[in-house]
């Protein structure tokens, strides 16, 4: 792979890889450290990477490497108000609606802080895996590529995060409607 041909691999898969990160690590300059280290890696590996597996490589590159962050900062991870601000660009992305109101913001900030600390309550696996399927709006063929396991268990593994991610949604939920003492 020559440079030309690594700075186009670079600009077509940054942005996903740098938001697989993103949802796994919950920070952005963790993840932007990630997704640098992911590509100083594919630049190391390009004799060895293939145009057809190149993008189940990178996701399973950054992943490998925020679990091994996450690891050693023992899942101790916080919402920031500059994530605030990311995710809020991210809910927005690509729509033509018209500009929300205040309250519809509110609203929809009040949701997203809960469904981010729901996954991120995930165990680590299961929460990669929703986020390629979710988020990354993945093919559970290419979620096996890059997890090396069978369809079949990626269908059960999404069926049995999805049932935990609403039960820690209703208790998360319950937690806010109680009334502060």
């Amino acid at each position: 792979m020559t440079e030309d041909e690594f700075v186009l691999l670079v600009r077509k898969h940054q942005d996903q890889v740098y938001w697989h990160a993103f949802y796994l690590l919950k920070n952005s300059e963790d993840a932007k450290d990630m997704t640098q280290e992911t590509f100083i890696k594919a630049w190391q590996h390009r004799t060895k990477l293939r145009q057809k597996t190149v993008r189940a490589w990178l996701l399973k590159c950054v992943q490998n490497l925020c679990f091994n962050l996450l690891k050693r900062q023992k899942f101790q991870v916080e919402i920031s108000d500059e994530d605030d601000e990311t995710f809020e660009m991210l809910l927005h992305k690509n729509t033509h609606k018209s500009i929300p109101t205040p309250d519809e913001i509110s609203i929809k900030k009040e949701i997203k802080q809960l469904v981010h600390r729901a996954i991120g309550e995930l165990p680590p696996e299961m929460r990669s895996i929703v986020i390629m399927r979710e988020l990354d709006e993945m093919s559970y063929k290419e979620i096996a590529k890059v997890t090396k396991q069978s369809v079949n268990t990626l269908k059960s593994t999404i069926f049995r995060a999805r049932k935990k991610l609403r039960e820690i949604l209703n208790r998360l939920m319950e937690e806010t409607d109680e009334p502060e003492i």
